[in-house]
């Protein structure tokens, strides 16, 4: 990646698609089949977890046939979001048959447990704690959460919690950034830009391709008719994000 020459970003490829296992509205195999139309090469079938999930196991089996059919390459992913400060996960015991984790900031990771971002922002406007403050325990959060599975990470929607915060992803210093960045390159961990919630920003995906991070696309959809259409990720990918 050059300067001025935007990201090579592979767009036959959705890391983020939701199915009725959780809060989606298409069945595995209404997503999949929408991959095969759409000629995607990789497709991973993604639902929101939490510690007390239990239906794991009928999960992965379900996605295990299209495994072994023609069409994109499967694999099977779980969403958990980032709780506390020290990177805890709310990930169930037991990950047989997923691949991937994605790590995702629903809500602003404190030092108890995660606070709504309407709380969070409260918070900053009370004086309780500064927006810098904010940003910096965000970004340790996220880069204590990757050891936190063994399992293959994916940074998902990275940053989506700062605008519910009222904070801007271009307040995050480049030390900062920078550091995140190198962690996430040292634990092999990925980052998906993310068409649902527009993020992360051109200046973050060029950080971690800097650093050497693998930067995927994701949909995020909850209904076929998404997986694999990008608009937000495109412009993203194209904006000259250069060194």
């Amino acid at each position: 990646m050059s300067a001025g020459a935007g990201l090579e970003l592979a767009l036959d490829e959705d890391f983020h698609v939701h199915s009725t296992f959780s809060d989606g509205e298409s069945s595995l195999a209404q997503n999949v089949q929408a991959a095969r139309e759409r000629a995607l090469r990789t497709l991973c079938l993604v639902d929101h977890v939490r510690q007390d999930t239990e239906w794991l196991p009928e999960f992965t089996a379900a996605v295990a046939p299209f495994r072994q059919q023609p069409g994109p390459w499967v694999l099977a992913g779980v969403e958990a979001k980032i709780l506390d400060r020290s990177g805890r996960l709310d990930l169930p015991p037991g990950l047989d048959g997923i691949d991937l984790v994605l790590i995702a900031d629903h809500q602003f990771p404190g030092e108890d447990g995660p606070v709504h971002p309407t709380q969070a922002r409260e918070a900053i406007g009370h004086g309780e704690m500064t927006a810098a403050e904010a940003i910096e325990r965000l970004c340790e959060a996220t880069a204590n959460a990757l050891d936190a599975t063994d399992r293959r990470r994916v940074l998902a929607h990275l940053f989506s919690v700062l605008p519910k915060m009222g904070l801007d992803e271009a307040m995050v210093p480049e030390p900062l950034l920078a550091e995140l960045a190198r962690r996430v390159a040292l634990a092999g961990a990925m980052v998906e830009i993310n068409e649902k919630w527009s993020c992360p920003s051109p200046r973050t995906v060029a950080a971690m391709a800097r650093a050497g991070v693998t930067v995927v696309a994701g949909s995020d959809s909850h209904h076929s008719r998404d997986v694999g259409v990008y608009r937000s990720v495109r412009l993203t990918a194209g904006a000259g994000v250069g060194a």
